[in-house]
C-alpha cells in the first residue's frame, strides 16, 4: 500500500463551498487555464517589454508548466519506487500556470512602481497579489494549491515611512483568512519546491534567449566576454556561496563559465530554430537529471528537493548574465523610468477618477466602486486590482490619451 501525498484536508476551498467536484486539481487547473487573468499576461512583460519576438508572462507561465511536468515524471519513479502516491501532475500544472497571475504590467518594474505607492498603504508584492487573486471568484483555490503558491508566510508592514525596496510576503488583511491555510501547513509541500525550480529554470534559459534576440548575436557575444572576464563575477559568486572555501569556489566559478560558454550559450547562439530549440530541452533535461529528493518518509507532501552545487551556480551566473548585460545597464534603467512615469500616472487617474466614466475599458460596477469608495487604503488596493487586469498596451494608450488632453486644454 502506498504512503499518502495527499488528504482530505488538501481539497478544501476557503469559500467552503459544497459543490465539490471530483477531481479538485484538474478544477483548478481548468479555472485558471481558462481565466481573463491568465490570458492577459500574454501582454505582459517577462524582461524585454514592447517586444513581439519575446517572451511575455504567458509564455513563460506554459514554459513553467511542461518544465515542472517533466520534473514530476521524473520525480514519480522515487515516488513509485519507495512506494509514495504519485505526485498529481493537474495540481503541479495549476500551480505552475498561476505562479504569475498577479503580476502587474510591465514585469518586476512596475511591480516596484506599484509597491512603492502603496508603500504606507500595505505594500504590493506580485505573489500577494497572486494569493489575493487565487483565494476569489473565479478561482477559490484548493488549499493544496494556495499554499504550494504561497513563497513568502510573513506579512507585508502595513505602514513604511522609509521605502527600502520590495518586501515578499503576503497583504496584512488576508491574515484571517489565511489562518486556515497555516494551521494545516506548517512547512513548505513538495509541488512548490517543483515550481520553484521549474521557474527559475525557464527564466534563466529563456532570459539569455531574449537578450541574444534584443541585442542580437555579435553584441551580445562581447557583452558576454566582457562580464565574464570581470574580477566581479567571482566576488559576486564569493557573496552568494558563503559555505565554500576561495579556492573551492574560484575553482567551481571557473569551470561553470567554461561549462555555461560551452554547453549553454554556443548552442543558443549557433544553428537554426530547430536545432536551438532541441539545445534547449537537452539543457532543461540535464538540469532535471541532477536534481536529488530527500523524502520525508512521515510526511511525503514535505520532502524536499537539492540541486548540487555545481547547478545552483550555474543558475545563479546564468542569472547574473541577464543582471550585468541588461537589468543594471543604462538601456534599462532608461526603460524603467518611463516605466514608473508610465505606472503612476494610470495610478493617479484612476485613484482620483470622479465620474463614473473611464478611458479604460472596466465594467461599468469596477469604476463605480473606485469613485465611491471612501477610505484611502481600500481604494488604493482596488486601483492596484484594476491595473493587474490591464494590458501594457492599455496602460500606454491610456497615458498618450491624457497627455493629448491636458494639450488640447
Amino acid at each position: 500500500m502506498c504512503k499518502a501525498m495527499y488528504h482530505n484536508h488538501d481539497h478544501l476551498r476557503l469559500s467552503g463551498d459544497p459543490k465539490e467536484c471530483n477531481n479538485p486539481f484538474l478544477h483548478d487547473f481548468n479555472t485558471v487555464l481558462n481565466s481573463q487573468q491568465l490570458q492577459v499576461l500574454s501582454e505582459k512583460t517577462q524582461l524585454i517589454p514592447s517586444s513581439k519576438n519575446c517572451n511575455n508572462r504567458l509564455s513563460h507561465s506554459i514554459d513553467v508548466c511542461n518544465v515542472s511536468s517533466l520534473i514530476v515524471d521524473y520525480l514519480n519513479i522515487r515516488m513509485k519506487n519507495n512506494k509514495i502516491e504519485l505526485i498529481n501532475k493537474d495540481l503541479v500544472k495549476a500551480i505552475s500556470l498561476a505562479h504569475d497571475i498577479g503580476h502587474p504590467p510591465f514585469g518586476h518594474t512596475g511591480e516596484r512602481s506599484l509597491d512603492t505607492i502603496m508603500a504606507r498603504k500595505g505594500g504590493f508584492e506580485s505573489n500577494a497579489q497572486t494569493i489575493k487573486m487565487l483565494v476569489n471568484s473565479p478561482f477559490n483555490g484548493t488549499f493544496r494549491t494556495l499554499t504550494s503558491l504561497l513563497k513568502h508566510k510573513r506579512i507585508i508592514p502595513e505602514v513604511r515611512e522609509e521605502y527600502t525596496g520590495l518586501i515578499k510576503g503576503y497583504y496584512g488583511y488576508m491574515d484571517n483568512t489565511l489562518e486556515p491555510i497555516f494551521s494545516v501547513y506548517q512547512e513548505s509541500v513538495l509541488e512548490q519546491g517543483i515550481v520553484d525550480i521549474a521557474d527559475t529554470l525557464s527564466y534563466v534559459i529563456s532570459d539569455i534567449k531574449d537578450l541574444i534576440e534584443f541585442f542580437g548575436e555579435i553584441k551580445f557575444s562581447q557583452l558576454i566576454n566582457a562580464h565574464f572576464k570581470n574580477s566581479v563575477v567571482f566576488d559576486e559568486a564569493r557573496h552568494a556561496f558563503t559555505n565554500l572555501s576561495t579556492t573551492e569556489l574560484r575553482h567551481l566559478v571557473l569551470n561553470t563559465i567554461r561549462d555555461i560558454n560551452e554547453n549553454v550559450l554556443k548552442g543558443l547562439l549557433k544553428g537554426n530554430i530547430k536545432r536551438k530549440s532541441m539545445h534547449e530541452k537537452s539543457i532543461i533535461n540535464g538540469f532535471i537529471s541532477n536534481i536529488s529528493i530527500e523524502i520525508n518518509a512521515q510526511k511525503p507532501m514535505n520532502s524536499k528537493l537539492k540541486i548540487p552545487i555545481q547547478d545552483q551556480l550555474k543558475l545563479f551566473l546564468l542569472n547574473q548574465i541577464t543582471r550585468k548585460c541588461f537589468l543594471e545597464r543604462e538601456i534599462n534603467l532608461e526603460i524603467d523610468r518611463k516605466i514608473d512615469n508610465l505606472m503612476n500616472r494610470t495610478f493617479e487617474y484612476l485613484f482620483y477618477l470622479n465620474a463614473e466614466v473611464s478611458m479604460l475599458p472596466f465594467e461599468k460596477q469596477a469604476v463605480h466602486n473606485v469613485v465611491n469608495t471612501s477610505s484611502d487604503i481600500d481604494k488604493a488596493r482596488y486601483v492596484c486590482d484594476l491595473i493587474c487586469h490591464l494590458s501594457e498596451k492599455q496602460i500606454i494608450n491610456l497615458t498618450n490619451n491624457l497627455e493629448q488632453k491636458i494639450i488640447s486644454i
